[in-house]
């Protein structure tokens, strides 16, 4: 079976639909006698079960397709003369694994934020109808075939992440909140400046068709300046230094459902759309050579954010410059042009999702407490076993410590690196590795080798702990079998190859 314009759109009209019903849902769940929270599992259950079987269905249609032509572009017009010009969906299998990537990771976090939040709160349902508009609108943008159409739907995911930031009202969730907002328009500006001088000079903003022209053209300074504001616009989003200011303040003040939701879905988001728009418009490099530029990217990000972790003494900012330390790592997968380097990246997707994700889930558990910083931590793991063991297992997967998922992503990312002859780069990361593993491992020595004054053990909210033991026996199974995500990787390498040889579409 073809794949056709409805099993594109499905998916993010089932996420956009949902959010849409979720106002009158939990409304009504709110007001009603039952267990307010079994009933909203259930809704969660019809949700997610329903949006994933709208991806998987477009999976199982594109790899049914996927022999007669691995790009699958799908125009909004049967013009043949107009599709240069049409809004468009860009379906390979980068897309499809993206897709499935974020509404299971969206699903675990949404599971974690029904646990959290007070549903007799009526800001509530506005909170879970967000949550689900912003993974419709990644879907979307995932799934976007041309620069404007990506745009639009990444804007709505990136607009829609302030209220999120917003919810509890403080007065530095607003300063936070203001600060994005500020930063994300500053971003969009250069972004659609970009965008007006590629329309101009090429006439579409078609992923092919943009590709094809530089591909034909001698003169790409003009080009080439529109792409550097397009990079700087994504990179603000993706908070790639010097653009990163935004990000601690933001993850710091937000509630940690919402620092969890937004570190999981949106910074993973905003790497995709890097990929994208380099690694597949703009490569090979001779299109335009971009690789120098992301590499000292990459190696400034690394060093700032880690060096900045490395004397912070707030834990959830902490994880917020680990973030943005991740940032650089897939900045060296994305620089390497190269299908190991693609598959490193794949698996940092996966890897720094599901790692932050916990990480802001169990920190949000312990600043319920009034814990949160360094100094508070002291003895934690005596009074919270399940909670500590949780965090320092999971966020070993940051600094790359095997058996975990991220050990198997950084040896690909550096792999890729040296494979690319930028040995530098890769030793740079490896150096940083070993600076985040230093200032990880005096946060879990604070935690259980400092024994606290009074060892009393706190209650831990063994609900809370489901989503989190959920992401981390990921983590784990995605260490020691890492062939399960490799397999799921291996056809966007094979296509990734075609990209280098020249073919697209």
């Amino acid at each position: 079976m073809a794949v056709n314009l409805v099993d594109v759109v499905l998916p993010v009209i089932s996420f956009v639909g949902f959010s849409l019903l979720t106002v009158p849902v939990v409304s009504m769940i709110r007001k009603s006698k039952a267990n307010k929270t079994a009933l909203m599992l259930l809704w969660f259950a019809v949700v997610y079960l329903t949006s994933l079987y709208t991806v998987i269905s477009l999976a199982l249609n594109y790899y049914t397709d996927v022999n007669t032509s691995p790009f699958l572009i799908i125009a909004m017009t049967d013009n043949p003369s107009l599709v240069s010009f049409s809004s468009s969906f860009f379906i390979d299998a980068l897309a499809i694994y993206m897709s499935i990537l974020f509404v299971a990771i969206s699903a675990v976090v949404f599971l974690y934020t029904i646990f959290v939040t007070n549903l007799s709160e009526r800001p509530a349902e506005r909170y879970f109808a967000v949550m689900l508009l912003i993974t419709g609108s990644l879907i979307g943008s995932i799934f976007a075939g041309d620069l404007l159409t990506l745009f639009i739907f990444w804007e709505a995911s990136a607009g829609a992440v302030s209220f999120l930031i917003l919810f509890e009202k403080t007065a530095a969730s607003l300063r936070a909140t203001l600060k994005y907002l500020i930063m994300i328009i500053i971003a969009s500006s250069f972004i659609v400046y970009g965008l007006s001088i590629i329309f101009g000079i090429t006439g579409t903003l078609n992923y092919w068709a943009v590709k094809d022209y530089l591909l034909a053209t001698n003169d790409k300074s003009l080009l080439t300046l529109a792409f550097i504001f397009i990079a700087a616009g994504y990179a603000t989003e993706a908070a790639v230094v010097p653009f990163h200011m935004w990000l601690p303040d933001a993850y710091a003040a937000a509630p940690a459902a919402s620092s969890a939701f937004i570190s999981s879905v949106i910074d993973q988001g905003s790497y995709y759309i890097l990929v994208r728009v380099f690694i597949y418009i703009l490569t090979p490099p001779g299109v335009i050579e971009w690789r120098v530029m992301m590499a000292i990217l990459s190696a400034l990000t690394m060093i700032v954010a880690n060096l900045l972790a490395l004397v912070e003494k707030n834990v959830k900012r902490l994880f917020a410059l680990i973030c943005i330390a991740d940032v650089g790592y897939n900045l060296i997968a994305i620089t390497s042009t190269d299908p190991v380097g693609i598959m490193g990246n794949l698996y940092f997707f996966l890897n720094g999702g599901i790692t932050i994700a916990l990480a802001f889930m169990c920190v949000g558990i312990f600043n319920h407490l009034g814990i949160k910083t360094v100094q508070d931590f002291r003895g934690i793991g005596h009074k919270m076993p399940y909670t500590s063991i949780a965090l320092v297992l999971g966020t070993l997967s940051f600094a790359g410590f095997p058996p975990m998922a991220g050990f198997i992503a950084k040896y690909l990312v550096f792999t890729a690196a040296v494979e690319a002859n930028m040995a530098w780069l890769a030793i740079i990361g490896v150096l940083m590795s070993v600076v985040q593993a230093a200032y990880l491992i005096l946060l879990y020595t604070d935690m259980f080798a400092k024994v606290p004054g009074e060892v009393v053990r706190m209650k831990e909210p063994l609900k809370l702990l489901i989503p989190i033991y959920i992401l981390l026996g990921a983590i784990i199974i995605f260490g020691i079998f890492p062939e399960i995500v490799l397999t799921l990787i291996d056809p966007v390498a094979k296509q990734f190859q075609i990209i280098l040889n020249g073919g697209f579409g």
